[in-house]
């Protein structure tokens, strides 16, 4: 017998002797006994209540976050920004700062090394986005996002990593001008055909990149394609750092803003100032974080 279940039957025994010594000692008549009995019976109908929802959700909650914390085979987990928040992926103020830059299509490269939960952020980004946004997703396999599933307005074109296929599927991409060109994991020689399919205000691009330092993938590029420096510069994307603490757990170490000068790239920071206001008012939720609240799920 598991530990769980025989504390919770030790709990049980122990609830009807409680009720038993209480009717004895006070002598107490038939009615009241049975009183005491409905009282316990409740109670342990509480305490199972607890056991079968909670208990065994947090079996499956630890199972499918094992996923986002790098535990077992790579996954994606199709969940919400708040839920990220609520499971301090990031502060609320990066989040509402993400989301407000979706709003003007700005470019966000999601950096870091494996498994700190890079496509489980894209994916929850992307399903911040309105849905008659067009979207030309580009992976190199089938499977693709789970937020894109359900998207109307999808393209999904398949082409292996760092290879001349994904860099003639990047310029199909841009002469569809959709709203999103969203790129799977990029290989080191893909950046500057992702950055080259992306136009200011009319195409924004989302995607992940497997780097320890982001600055090094970016310097990196620029030493590939001498048009990137004017790409970086125009676009001045946004690049999520992510890295996993001691503990295993993921988390966004920072948030920098990337343009060039001169050829030369240059970083600047993104920290919350206390009288800054970055959002979307009235909290509003995507129809996957309201499913979440409804279900009452949390990855804690």
């Amino acid at each position: 017998m598991p530990p769980i279940d025989r504390i919770l039957a030790e709990y049980e025994r122990g609830l009807k002797k409680l009720a038993d010594d209480l009717a004895a000692e006070n002598k107490s008549p038939e009615e009241d006994r049975a009183h005491l009995m409905l009282v316990a019976r409740m109670l342990q109908a509480v305490v199972n209540s607890y056991a079968a929802h909670q208990l065994d959700q947090a079996a499956t909650l630890r199972a499918a976050g094992a996923g986002l914390f790098g535990a077992g085979a790579h996954r994606v987990l199709n969940v919400s920004l708040r839920r990220l928040v609520d499971d301090h992926l990031m502060t609320p103020w990066y989040a509402r700062f993400l989301n407000s830059n979706l709003q003007i299509k700005r470019t966000i490269i999601i950096s870091g090394g494996p498994k700190v939960g890079k496509s489980t952020l894209l994916n929850a980004l992307i399903d911040l986005l309105p849905r008659d946004h067009r979207i030309v997703s580009i992976d190199d396999s089938d499977e693709g996002l789970p937020a894109l599933h359900e998207r109307s307005f999808t393209v999904q074109l398949k082409a292996k990593r760092g290879t001349p296929a994904r860099s003639a599927v990047f310029r199909k991409a841009a002469d569809m001008k959709p709203t999103w060109v969203v790129a799977g994991e990029l290989a080191r020689r893909d950046g500057p055909g992702f950055l080259d399919a992306l136009a200011v205000g009319t195409t924004g691009g989302l995607t992940t990149v497997q780097a320890p330092d982001p600055e090094n993938i970016l310097n990196e590029w620029l030493a590939l394609s001498k048009g990137v420096a004017e790409q970086v510069k125009t676009l001045n994307p946004l690049v999520v750092h992510l890295v996993r603490e001691d503990g295993g757990q993921p988390r966004v170490e920072r948030v920098i803003e990337v343009s060039t000068d001169r050829g030369n790239l240059v970083v600047t920071p993104r920290e919350q100032v206390d009288t800054e206001q970055v959002g979307v008012q009235g909290g509003e939720r995507s129809d996957l974080a309201r499913g979440e609240q409804e279900r009452g799920v949390s990855l804690s």
